[in-house]
């Protein structure tokens, strides 16, 4: 007889050892101008286990720099040195003091002096001297491979020049354009067009603060042909986001659309970091985004037609927008409340009597459902969809945006009398982290929010967040660590090359702003936590089994990660290992934890 238990996360009483450096991700460089070295290896390992590793550096032609490059990350190494060795590459058995020493002592060749200090991929390893053991730094530097360029070589470089070199001062008027990237020969990343045989588009400006507010600007991008550029789906409409707003690494809207990914979302748009030379200058770094649009990989609707006055047809292909400026066309209507709502309509956009009229009583019913006295009503349930907004909510919740259901807020609807309204896609979080975050988003928001603190009111509704909480927390979320380490590293070189052409806007230390960044996130969720639960999942355990015998006895059969409550990484359960054997060599302190395969601790 099998039995489903369901086991939270208790105590685990066990020390972990100090970690001491990852190697990341990406290339990262050396600087051999005072060093003077004929060749360059790196060389890094730990001592318990001792294991040692050598990897020859590459020269780059012209330059008196080298580089290498990690595929993946290698997570808790002990210390790294820069070295002239004849040693071989490769794996050495020897721990790395052992291998170190005999570099400097028995061989007689040349290195730098050991380091445990972290970095980032883009950076420069930097010699004070060309002495024996060296000291040196991390610097960040805005090309790496070629400091008289203005961008970072390390993401592909976007060139649009407007008819005339005309420039761009409306968001209402298209430009006539032509465009080319270059991927610089970076891995992964796709040519479009060239520099002799470009591709055609309009260019326009877009946004409403951040258009007027900043003089580094956002552009919408209409191509004359579908493309797909850097990777993503082939479509002729993007925006190219300049986010000179975010002060926290590039990392608020990168961070809200991986969440709307790992909560399932029917759709998220698409984002590619690029350099952009636009009409001769360089204009820093921007993200190549999916303009949101009813099409077939974007938002998967039918389409309405402007102007349509059948009853059927105005039922569905909706796009619409909570918005918080005032524009032409918007259908606006009293909240519950008293404050007032905006929507502007994105599809369709030329309304006929039908269509306002449709619209216009869709939302008023929603508005009137949602602040129904007897909150136990599932009237509202009938016109929105409770699932898609529960995960459209707790995206928001984790970025703290207290703007969310204010301004950029979409909703859409299919065709047919009984569909419901969905929440989404996700877009804007530009106003995400600058409060205090032990608070719901709806509370005390600076700008106000509309509907999203009446429906949090409905016990039904706070049930699904937390049934869709649970699992996502447990399971997903563990996972943005390593995502936001990643694109810190992916951006790293070009933020400082940003940074330097637009110095007011402070990005030029990614490790600091990734640092807050992930500060702010854990205090958040460590609150949301606090409301709504640790991440629980069922385990079958067998007819006299109990959870303390079942966590005795498991073992992984495939890597498995251990994270601390606030998501971050503390630790691998190795093949073979159990937890019962790291109970006895007390190498976690006590605390909740949670295993990539499996979500449960013990009480001891």
């Amino acid at each position: 007889m099998t039995r489903i238990v369901t086991i939270i996360l208790a105590a685990l009483c066990f020390a972990l050892p100090s970690l001491a450096v990852d190697i990341p991700a990406g290339t990262f460089y050396f600087d051999n101008s005072k060093t003077g070295y004929d060749h360059v290896k790196f060389v890094y390992g730990t001592n318990s286990p001792a294991a040692t590793h050598i990897v020859t550096m590459t020269r780059i032609d012209g330059t008196n720099r080298w580089s290498v490059t990690f595929p993946e990350k290698v997570a808790n190494q002990y210390r790294y040195t820069f070295a002239c060795t004849s040693l071989p590459d490769g794996d050495d058995s020897r721990s790395f003091d052992t291998v170190k020493d005999y570099i400097s002592h028995t061989l007689n060749e040349l290195r730098t002096a050991t380091r445990s200090d972290a970095f980032s991929a883009g950076q420069v390893f930097v010699p004070d001297t060309g002495d024996n053991w060296a000291q040196g730094s991390w610097q960040s530097a805005s090309n790496p491979v070629n400091p008289d360029l203005p961008y970072s070589g390390t993401l592909p470089v976007m060139y649009i020049n407007t008819e005339g070199n005309a420039a761009i001062t409306s968001t209402e008027v298209y430009l006539n354009a032509t465009c080319h990237i270059d991927n610089l020969g970076l891995e992964g990343y796709d040519n479009l067009g060239s520099a002799e045989a470009p591709v055609t588009l309009q260019i326009k400006g877009r946004g409403n603060y951040t258009w007027t507010g900043f003089n580094k600007k956002p552009y919408r991008l209409k191509f004359t042909e579908k493309q797909g550029l850097l990777g993503m789906k082939k479509n002729k409409h993007f925006t190219l986001l300049a986010h000179a707003d975010d002060d926290l690494g590039f990392l608020r809207n990168t961070v809200g659309f991986q969440l709307s990914r790992l909560l399932k979302l029917a759709y998220t748009p698409e984002q590619q970091p690029v350099e952009v030379i636009l009409n001769g200058d360089y204009i820093g770094l921007y993200f190549i985004t999916d303009k949101i649009r009813v099409e077939k990989n974007r938002v998967n609707i039918v389409e309405q037609p402007d102007e349509a006055t059948d009853e059927y047809a105005v039922t569905g292909g909706w796009l619409i927008e909570i918005d918080n400026y005032e524009e032409a066309g918007q259908v606006v209507i009293t909240e519950g409340n008293g404050a007032t709502m905006r929507f502007t309509m994105h599809t369709p956009e030329e309304l006929s009597t039908e269509q306002r009229n449709y619209i216009t009583a869709q939302v008023k019913a929603i508005n009137q459902a949602i602040y129904a006295s007897n909150k136990n009503s599932t009237e509202w349930e009938s016109l929105v969809d409770m699932d898609a907004l529960a995960r459209y909510y707790i995206v928001q919740e984790v970025m703290d945006d207290a703007e969310s259901f204010h301004g950029s807020c979409y909703l859409h609807k299919d065709i047919g009398y009984d569909t419901k309204w969905v929440f989404g896609p996700v877009w804007d979080f530009g106003n995400s982290f600058h409060r205090g975050y032990n608070q719901f988003i709806y509370i005390n928001s600076p700008y106000g929010q509309n509907w999203i603190g009446e429906i949090a009111k409905f016990s039904r509704f706070q049930s699904k967040v937390v049934e869709i909480w649970r699992p996502f927390f447990g399971t997903d979320y563990p996972s943005i660590d390593a995502f936001i380490d990643a694109f810190a590293d992916q951006i790293s070189a070009a933020a400082v090359a940003d940074y330097n052409r637009w110095p007011s806007y402070g990005n030029r230390d990614i490790a600091a702003r990734k640092a807050e960044f992930k500060n702010r996130i854990r205090q958040k969720t460590e609150y949301l936590r606090q409301q709504w639960g640790n991440g629980i999942n069922s385990v079958e355990l067998t007819e006299g089994d109990s959870a303390d015998s079942f966590a005795d006895s498991y073992s992984p059969t495939a890597d498995n990660r251990i994270y601390d409550i606030t998501g971050r990484l503390v630790g691998i359960l190795s093949e073979g290992e159990n937890l019962s054997s790291l109970s006895a060599e007390g190498r976690l302190s006590s605390g909740i934890y949670i295993l990539r395969s499996r979500k449960f601790a013990i009480s001891r």
